[in-house]
């Protein structure tokens, strides 16, 4: 895998080259969307995403011509998630915000704060209070049924959920703590970190300064978290995880939060699946019809979050008149 290695080096290198043209040679590049308004930042962050999809792909299919036995197999995957991690979340993000600030992550929300070990620990009891109802929705979501009339459509969804599942499933098969390490690395980590940067950090600030409200880009940057993934039989429990995120850093400021929860939620089943496999009781709880008591459970777990919410909402209130977030 060196040549591989070689490549993807040689590729971040010229990218980080291109960076250092806008905002270091041409220095009246770097606040060149300063006083630009949100759909304009809005309209380029999706511009820099279409055109990092294509960076991606092309290098993604020339190292798969240039090594066959590359092609299809778990490094042809891993590759690929590392490429959309790069060109088509972080830089875009980053991009368009260095082009609006000098201090780029800061404007992204990733920033120290007071209190943050009482707000990390509230990201992660929001996490415990809310799992039970985001996996009975991911139930119900699993188990719904079209009508005859669109049984096409159904179909083609669940192809596509097939062939997720089958991606998911290869990256999760490895029985050794390297490949439990890579995965950690890959599906968790680096996957909180870049799209809680793009959809929270970036979409979801932009979307309130166009909306002029923080509920609506919540939910507007949920949906659309949700809708790339293109898997419907997971889109609702997504779309509430996405909001959830949202309401997190919508109430902190601070991206450190939301990246914590969905750490923990994608490290957690990497790590069940590790260890349990496909005999954990998660799994076979997905197939089970929903009964009342999971109805109650939802309930009760909806609840908790709430009040939970409402708790961290109260002990961390930003603080308007300080924060340079609501400056640019």
């Amino acid at each position: 895998m060196s040549c591989v290695a070689k490549s993807v080096e040689r590729v971040v290198k010229k990218q980080s080259s291109f960076v250092y043209l806008c905002t270091r040679k041409f220095p009246h590049m770097q606040k060149i969307l300063k006083h630009s308004s949100p759909r304009t930042r809005i309209l380029y962050l999706l511009l820099f995403t279409l055109a990092g999809s294509f960076i991606a792909g092309a290098f993604l299919a020339m190292v798969s011509n240039s090594v066959p036995v590359f092609e299809k197999g778990i490094w042809h995957y891993r590759l690929s998630i590392v490429l959309q991690d790069i060109f088509v979340m972080f830089l875009p993000a980053y991009t368009v915000c260095r082009w609006i600030t000098e201090n780029p992550m800061q404007m992204l929300g990733v920033r120290k704060t007071e209190k943050m070990p009482q707000k990390l620990f509230y990201g992660f009891l929001v996490y415990l209070v809310s799992y039970p109802m985001i996996g009975i929705i991911a139930q119900w979501n699993e188990q719904l049924v079209f009508p005859d009339a669109l049984k096409g459509i159904e179909n083609w969804m669940r192809r596509m959920e097939d062939a997720a599942k089958e991606v998911t499933d290869l990256f999760l098969s490895g029985n050794n703590y390297a490949d439990l390490f890579l995965n950690l690395l890959i599906i968790a980590a680096a996957a909180a970190l870049v799209e809680e940067l793009f959809f929270r950090g970036a979409l979801q600030h932009f979307l309130e300064k166009w909306f002029g409200n923080g509920h609506a880009a919540v939910w507007t940057a949920a949906f659309i978290f949700s809708a790339v993934h293109l898997q419907f039989y997971g889109f609702f429990p997504r779309l509430i995880m996405g909001a959830v995120l949202g309401y997190l850093f919508l109430y902190s400021r601070n991206l450190w939060i939301p990246i914590l929860y969905h750490f923990v939620n994608n490290a957690s089943v990497v790590v069940i699946t590790f260890f349990w496999g496909e005999s954990n009781r998660l799994e076979q709880l997905a197939d089970k019809p929903l009964a009342w008591a999971s109805l109650v459970v939802m309930f009760v777990s909806g609840l908790l979050t709430y009040f939970v919410f409402f708790r961290y909402k109260k002990l961390f209130k930003r603080n308007d008149s300080n924060s340079k977030y609501n400056t640019v």
